[in-house]
């Protein structure tokens, strides 16, 4: 396959996180087969010193004319407008209840309240529940303009994709779910002030900020953000792994690469289950650096790589 991937640094912090998502990318195009096209743009501040503004116009063609767009820091003033000129609807995050696979949640906030944004919404939501046979849930929003929208929406997709399951919770209901039964909560729709309450409050609980990352799925481009901490500093020893979460959802939702970004997924698991850890992950703040960390990353997928060529071979 070939690909035209966008990184957007948009500060020193995510500057060496692009870098981190660089070198999976390019050990994932290696170890596959792939060719991808990686190139750097601006974003924030860097794009206000070279362009004056946060968000060129040039930079804007570009991402829509590429294949996936990974941006390293989304704590810029620029970001929400980025979203909404790609006509992306809603961001997604991932919880890892406990750390078991198969006790994951999704939480979709909502980005945009217009009719065929919500449609996109509810299409992209309602496929990832029935791909992976978890329930959709959901909260309105409160007026009720806003409401009739949305259940319209979801209304005429949930036809179209002859999907089941589906529920309506309160919002009392769903701080419950979020409390008490994380791993029933499936995935969970939400309008855009509810949702970032739900996510505030699931983070808060479930969320190894290390690990988190958003995936922003429209219907034609993906951005994905690893999650930053506000107190992250450019010097520190940065954990790599929200980066290459990121990157194994880009090449799912971006790039419909499932068996790579399985590849990614597992080498993540793979090595936490071994009982690798960064600083930042211990309470004793031992653990290897980050760099040995990406490194076996690495070695993850170039295995992978070598046992898939065998394969091939016989």
């Amino acid at each position: 396959m070939q690909a035209k991937i966008i990184l957007l640094p948009g500060s020193p912090v995510g500057e060496r996180m692009c870098g981190f998502a660089e070198e999976v990318l390019t050990d994932i195009s290696v170890a596959f087969g792939h060719t991808f096209s990686i190139v750097r743009d601006k974003i924030g501040e860097a794009a206000e010193r070279a362009y004056g503004v946060p968000l060129a116009e040039n930079t804007l063609r570009a991402c829509a004319a590429a294949d996936a767009v990974f941006m390293g820091d989304p704590n810029n003033e620029a970001e929400p407008f980025l979203l909404r000129a790609l006509g992306i609807p809603a961001r997604t995050r991932e919880f890892s209840v406990g750390g078991e696979e198969n006790a994951r949640f999704m939480i979709t906030c909502c980005a945009n309240q217009e009719k065929n944004a919500l449609q996109d919404m509810f299409h992209t939501a309602l496929t990832q529940a029935k791909d992976e046979n978890i329930r959709l849930s959901y909260l309105l929003p409160e007026s009720d303009a806003d409401a009739e929208l949305f259940l319209d929406a979801l209304d005429h997709e949930q036809e179209e994709i002859k999907a089941e399951n589906v529920e309506e919770l309160t919002p009392s209901e769903a701080v419950q779910a979020l409390l008490l039964a994380p791993s029933d909560v499936g995935l969970l729709v939400t309008p855009a002030y509810a949702g970032e309450m739900c996510l505030t409050l699931a983070t808060s609980l479930h969320g190894a900020p290390m690990l988190l990352h958003d995936a922003c799925i429209g219907n034609k481009i993906t951005v994905v953000e690893p999650f930053i901490p506000e107190n992250v500093k450019a010097n520190d020893d940065l954990n790599p792994l929200g980066a290459v979460a990121a990157v194994a959802s880009l090449l799912r939702y971006s790039l419909h690469l499932r068996q790579e970004a399985d590849c990614v997924v597992s080498a993540i698991r793979n090595i936490l289950e071994a009982g690798w850890r960064t600083p930042d992950m211990t309470s004793m703040g031992d653990g290897v650096s980050c760099h040995k960390m990406l490194q076996l990353i690495s070695d993850q997928i170039n295995l992978a790589g070598e046992l898939l060529q065998q394969h091939t071979d016989k």
